[in-house]
């Protein structure tokens, strides 16, 4: 099976492994699509903290092509989407047996590696097979829903609650349509106007400009009370500070992401309003939710479907990919083809 792996920062090599089924509980899968996010291009930039070699890829979708003798969800041929996240082993709550919960979870891609190969071979557990009614490009953002299922629980906004979410790129757009699903009122806040015409274009009706006119617009919206809920998505670009001000008293900021940089906050308007702060990552256990939410069409992904590229030149597409974010500070995802 053939592997891409990073050797070092922007040093790509092409690797034969032998990988076969070892257990009966496993299945070997063709990768058919990859989704290349953020934190891949940090990782090909060497900015992100991971070890080399390093296998780049957190969200997949394939194929069964062959199934140990105690497989019951999947057979062969079977569609799935590839979970990446998996509990550590090794904190308290793995230890207590409560991997769902994990305090550090690993996530393919950015903690272990991905799933940038040809095949893979991995546990059942990790497959979840895709009904007939999600297209492959869909699925690739299961593992975003999932992210956002888990801020939803931790945000418990009752129907009516006005959230700010800052940042509007696929993790607040999609966050923000999770919570109108959910019949809370998210307000989108992000300085590209760009990204606020494609939520707009999502069913997002509340979407601000992050300048001058914020504040203003904000009480506006929420009558004076400002957001009782704030989630700041990483990587953002706004600064980590915003989620303080624009957040009522006592009320519930979380900062979110499959990654975080390094972020410096003064936490006194925090604590001046008393406000609860916590972070969530992908913790993984929402998978089948995820794809639910896919089959009822919960979420609008007309907009967010990114661009497809040939697996045919790796390396040329990551270093693209990375010139991009050098100009731009940003970059989109892209799917790569692995056919």
């Amino acid at each position: 099976m053939k592997v891409w792996k990073l050797l070092s920062p922007k040093i790509f090599a092409e690797e034969e492994r032998p990988d076969n089924i070892a257990s009966p509980t496993q299945a070997k899968v063709k990768i058919t699509k990859v989704l290349l996010a953020y934190p891949e291009i940090r990782a090909y930039t060497g900015a992100s903290d991971i070890h080399y070699p390093h296998v780049p890829g957190m969200y997949a979708v394939g194929v069964v092509a062959e199934t140990g003798s105690e497989c019951i969800k999947v057979e062969k041929n079977t569609r799935v989407f590839l979970d990446g996240v998996a509990p550590c082993g090794e904190c308290a709550e793995c230890r207590k047996g409560n991997g769902s919960n994990c305090l550090s979870p690993k996530i393919a891609g950015i903690d272990k590696d991905g799933f940038l190969r040809d095949f893979i071979v991995t546990e059942e557990a990790n497959l979840s097979p895709l009904p007939s009614s999600v297209s492959e490009d869909a699925a690739l953002y299961a593992g975003i829903i999932s992210l956002c299922e888990n801020i939803v629980d931790k945000l418990d906004a009752p129907k009516g609650t006005h959230v700010a979410i800052i940042g509007a790129g696929e993790t607040g757009n999609i966050l923000s349509q999770l919570l109108i699903y959910r019949q809370a009122v998210p307000i989108l806040i992000d300085t590209d106007e760009a990204r606020l015409a494609a939520a707009a274009k999502c069913g997002i009706y509340y979407t601000l400009k992050a300048d001058e006119n914020l504040l203003s617009g904000l009480s506006e919206i929420t009558g004076g009370r400002m957001a009782e809920g704030c989630v700041y998505t990483s990587f953002s670009g706004i600064s980590a500070a915003l989620p303080f001000t624009i957040t009522a008293p006592r009320g519930k900021v979380i900062f979110a992401g499959m990654e975080f940089p390094e972020m410096n906050v003064h936490l006194k308007p925090a604590l001046d309003k008393k406000l609860t702060l916590t972070g969530v990552s992908n913790e993984g256990g929402q998978s089948a939710a995820a794809i639910n939410l896919l089959v009822n069409k919960a979420v609008d992904f007309a907009p967010l479907i990114a661009e497809e590229k040939s697996a045919s030149d790796i390396a040329a597409l990551f270093a693209a990919r990375a010139e991009l974010l050098e100009k731009e500070n940003r970059v989109p995802p892209v799917i790569l083809n692995m056919m």
